[in-house]
């Protein structure tokens, strides 16, 4: 769902009514095109996003703002030039005036951007949107539809008790300001634009000098917001950093960063040319793509075949036709039976595809570097003791026309939390180690304490089995 067509014109109707001027002027050229196409940039992305904040946030990424402006006064600088040339009485002053004037526009667009988006972030109108929503439910939900979910008064009275529930637990749930006014905070591209119009306000400034002198120094360079980008990728590593799903995505985000130190070092404006740069991102990401995928493609391998073998194993525990997905079947036991029966065919087949295409037999998954890393991270989902015992006891009888022994099948209940007295030893107590290290980020960029007022608390699983440690697995 696009922007509101409000919200969009607000932000996009200063830049229209610039590219009306000119084609009331007929005014015409490559600049004036590359700013057509600047607007319908910010048109199209305002088609494509639903959410405001991020909608700002790109087209202040993709400095759009700072991008049309330049063109503009280019546009305007040809056309002073092109009066000159026809003796239309050129205007050094006007024209100059015309440029910085463009410029501070562009300023105040900006900020006013952000300031709406920040207003737009604070959710004030969240009660109102949910009654719009009430009342289109209302004009146009089948009768019979509404009666059977209990009337529209009955809606209305849940969907309001839902809020203010919601809002007594978590009072920012619905407001993203703080959020907004952090990662999206314009000052970082609008102080190069200012920079330009302090040199254009000096005294005894001329249209031509104030142009040469932009490209000599650097600040047409400046203006394209390459602080940006850095500043992006410095926030980039922190998250990745935080929870990294692999080494080879934080080679990537630091590979990045030291090619923009590299090529901004290598210009004596220390700002690094934005097309060379594009293209040095796109070559370091192609770089490690194959690699990234081969972590993922091997990673997922090894977790489906221990998923298997504790799905085979908890099919034969008695409680097994009263669980998911099993009690789904028209006939519970039968389908136990049919996975006791066909899981260690599929079982052998997956490994053996896993040997041959990625060389790593069964026991060497767990010296795997992913395998390592999953665990380091408190990414997998099993107990240390849990994959010691599918290693060790389930494994081995994995094999088609095989199955447990009643031992190993009581042995295999116990991991689960079944009565009031047993305990889950099946799931890692750890698991909930990577949302606790993104609230920390989390709060640290936006204020403490800020995570818990806006979601839900952490979640951690009830399981009695021992942290993981890595010094006394096995294996």
């Amino acid at each position: 769902m696009p922007i509101d067509p409000m919200m969009l014109n607000a932000i996009l109707g200063t830049f229209k009514n610039m590219i009306e001027e000119c084609k009331t002027k007929n005014l015409s050229g490559s600049d004036f095109d590359k700013m057509c196409e600047t607007y319908a940039r910010m048109e199209q992305l305002g088609n494509e996003h639903s959410d405001f904040n991020e909608y700002n946030a790109q087209l202040m990424n993709e400095n759009l703002y700072g991008k049309f402006s330049d063109f503009y006064g280019r546009i305007l600088t040809a056309e002073a030039n092109a009066q000159s040339d026809d003796g239309g009485g050129y205007d050094d002053a006007a024209m100059l005036k015309q440029n910085v004037d463009a410029l501070k526009q562009a300023i105040v667009a900006i900020r006013k951007s952000y300031q709406d988006t920040i207003e737009q972030a604070k959710g004030q109108d969240t009660e109102a949107n949910m009654q719009m929503g009430l009342e289109y439910i209302e004009r146009n939900i089948d009768k019979e539809i509404l009666s059977a979910a209990g009337g529209l008064d009955n809606i209305k009275s849940s969907t309001k008790k839902d809020y203010e529930e919601t809002i007594k637990k978590k009072p920012n749930a619905f407001d993203n300001s703080v959020e907004v006014e952090v990662m999206s905070n314009p000052e970082v591209l609008i102080k190069p634009i200012q920079d330009i119009i302090d040199l254009g306000e000096k005294p005894g400034m001329t249209l031509p000098r104030f142009l040469r002198l932009q490209i000599e120094t650097g600040l047409d360079k400046a203006m394209e917001g390459s602080v940006s980008t850095r500043n992006g990728l410095e926030t980039q590593k922190e998250f990745i950093l935080s929870n990294p799903i692999s080494p080879i995505h934080i080679q990537v985000v630091e590979q990045k960063l030291e090619k923009f130190d590299e090529l901004a070092n290598a210009n004596k404006f220390k700002v690094p040319n934005s097309t060379e740069l594009k293209y040095a991102f796109e070559d370091i990401e192609r770089l490690h793509e194959n690699d990234i995928q081969k972590w993922d493609q091997i990673k997922t391998r090894w977790n489906d075949l221990l998923g298997d073998l504790s799905f085979w194993s908890l099919s034969y525990c008695s409680f097994a036709p009263y669980i998911q997905p099993w009690a789904s079947a028209l006939d519970p036991v039968a389908a136990t039976k049919k996975t006791q029966n066909t899981s260690p065919g599929i079982f052998k087949e997956r490994e053996k595809l896993f040997q041959k295409y990625f060389g790593i037999s069964f026991y060497e998954i767990f010296k795997q570097p992913t395998f390592l890393w999953e665990v380091k991270y408190n990414y997998i989902d099993h107990s240390q003791e849990f994959v010691e015992f599918l290693i060790e006891k389930i494994y081995p009888e994995c094999k088609p026309f095989n199955h447990l022994s009643h031992d190993l099948i009581e042995q295999r209940g116990l991991f689960c939390k079944r009565g009031k007295d047993s305990k889950d030893r099946e799931a890692n107590p750890q698991s909930h180690f990577p949302l606790e290290r993104m609230i920390e980020l989390y709060d640290k960029k936006y204020g403490t304490g800020r995570y818990h007022s806006k979601y839900d608390a952490v979640e951690k699983n009830e399981s009695a089995a021992k942290p993981w440690d890595l010094s006394s697995f096995k294996h």
